[in-house]
């Protein structure tokens, strides 16, 4: 058996990578989310990163040969952020070979508390030099503070809060000079910190020789994931994280996880060139809302999912997006969305008839489509009186009439759809989806390859229609309880 030093580099860095478990920003926050464990993600996280980096210390061979993997994914935590971005900084600065290994990175970023700073005058002056010779200019009042604080003079909290906020700015700026090959980052802090890194990322001119700063900085970028620091942080502004999204020119792809997003002035948007949007546990403002005015500025995703697993940061102000409102401001993309995922918590709307789900026809070349029961409205549910109870063996009527909702969006169903899973009570439905078990049998929907819904109270009607999609050549299964992945 050959000893682990003499396999070639390839394989290493192959067995290696199983090591990290690849995963998407997406998957791991929405998989941390759901977990009962404490501080899940944290665990994951440092244990993949010790595994990686004992088994590159075990010899000099491992040493240089897992070089690269042992930065591939690289965490800063949120206790004394600045320290710990300026510590990666300097190593880079001597091994900038460091900085093409990073290809995914979290931020987890936060000021000290109680006024204190970690940045001290001298660190900003030699941080100063470094920052003028790759285009960023640090402000003469973060001068000023500095020295302030650095004499003992007493800053006020929200002055020492600013300062601490703006040194972190300022190193994240710095730190994305040098990671050219970084392709997805993870934003867990709070708005303003949106707001300082993208004044300071347009005001730079990190990359002189190209046309647009944009093209120049994070090229490799392609994903961003935002979440908040803290439960009491969820408030955004939609805006910012638009603009957020135009730091690089590469970015197609963002995740929003646990935040609530007010209503401003959406004047003068940045375009958004971005080809998927993916939601968890999202809450909007009652009544016209920025939010879909970004969403309907994207005129070419290919993918949107909206998913609840957490029912409970609702606010009097907010509420879940709404089925309608979201069809409506997709229409936009019906030329190009090919997955639609959405779901929220059992609930019945208050207005049910303006906020469910109407009519799938606009989307002509769809072909992934998950959807709750609530959301179509077809469900009942229990802090509603019944007006029709849902059947049980005994009483369920095979020939009873579909909600008229429910007929019109199973039969606007686009010909071009391959997997259809509908989570919730479907009871109320079974004569459309026998219907659509018909329509796939007559070759009306000849790429649709897989169906999912719950069981109904009735076995015999579940197995029925499982017997009739599988004669149509429609594979059945469970439904996907992560759509995330989509």
């Amino acid at each position: 058996m050959a000893k682990l030093t003499d396999l070639p580099p390839e394989t290493l860095l192959t067995i290696t990578s199983f090591i990290w478990s690849g995963l998407p920003a997406k998957k791991r926050l929405f998989d941390a989310s759901i977990s009962k464990k404490k501080h899940a993600l944290a665990k994951s996280l440092n244990h993949e990163g010790i595994s990686v980096i004992n088994l590159a210390s075990t010899c000099k061979y491992l040493h240089r040969v897992l070089a690269a993997e042992k930065y591939r994914f690289v965490s800063i935590p949120g206790c004394n952020s600045a320290q710990k971005l300026l510590s990666l900084l300097r190593l880079i600065r001597i091994r900038p070979e460091i900085g093409h290994h990073v290809q995914q990175l979290r931020l987890q970023l936060s000021v000290l508390p109680y006024g204190h700073t970690s940045v001290s005058y001298k660190q900003l002056r030699s941080l100063k030099a470094w920052a003028a010779t790759i285009g960023l200019t640090i402000a003469d009042e973060t001068w000023v503070d500095a020295i302030k604080y650095d004499n003992g003079m007493n800053l006020s909290l929200n002055k020492a809060m600013e300062y601490e906020k703006t040194c972190i700015a300022i190193l994240c700026v710095m730190l994305f000079y040098y990671l050219r090959s970084v392709k997805e980052i993870t934003f867990a802090t709070s708005h303003d910190f949106f707001t300082t890194i993208r004044c300071l990322l347009q005001d730079s001119h990190l990359e002189p020789m190209q046309e647009s700063s944009a093209v120049g900085r994070l090229p490799s970028l392609r994903s961003l994931a935002f979440e908040p620091a803290s439960p009491s942080s969820v408030s955004n502004d939609p805006l910012d994280i638009a603009k957020m999204v135009t730091i690089s020119s590469g970015i197609s792809d963002i995740y929003l996880r646990k935040l609530a997003l007010y209503s401003e002035g959406f004047y003068g948007r940045p375009k958004a060139y971005l080809r998927s949007i993916v939601l968890q546990d999202v809450l909007v403002a009652r009544g016209p809302s920025t939010f879909y005015e970004f969403l309907q500025s994207c005129r070419d995703l290919r993918r949107f999912i909206n998913v609840a697993t957490d029912n409970s940061n609702q606010q009097t102000w907010s509420h879940p997006p709404y089925p309608s409102t979201i069809q409506r401001v997709l229409r936009v993309s019906r030329r190009s969305l090919r997955t639609l995922c959405f779901y929220c918590f059992p609930i019945r709307w208050l207005d049910q008839d303006d906020q469910i789900f109407e009519t799938f026809e606009a989307f002509r070349v769809l072909e992934d489509l998950w959807v709750d029961a609530w959301s179509c409205g077809w469900a009942v549910t229990d802090n509603v009186e019944n007006e029709l109870d849902i059947e049980s063996e005994s009483n369920f009527e095979e020939e009873s009439v579909s909600p008229p909702a429910a007929v019109t969006l199973i039969q606007t169903l686009p010909s071009s759809l391959r997997r259809l899973h509908i989570h919730g009570p479907v009871d109320r439905i079974y004569n459309s989806l026998r219907w659509l078990a018909g329509h796939c049998r007559v070759g009306m929907m000849p790429r649709l390859k897989e169906i999912a819904f719950d069981d109904l109270e009735s076995k015999m009607a579940t197995e029925k229609l499982k017997v009739l999609f599988r004669e149509a050549g429609v594979r059945t299964c469970s439904v996907d309880m992560d759509p995330t992945s989509w």
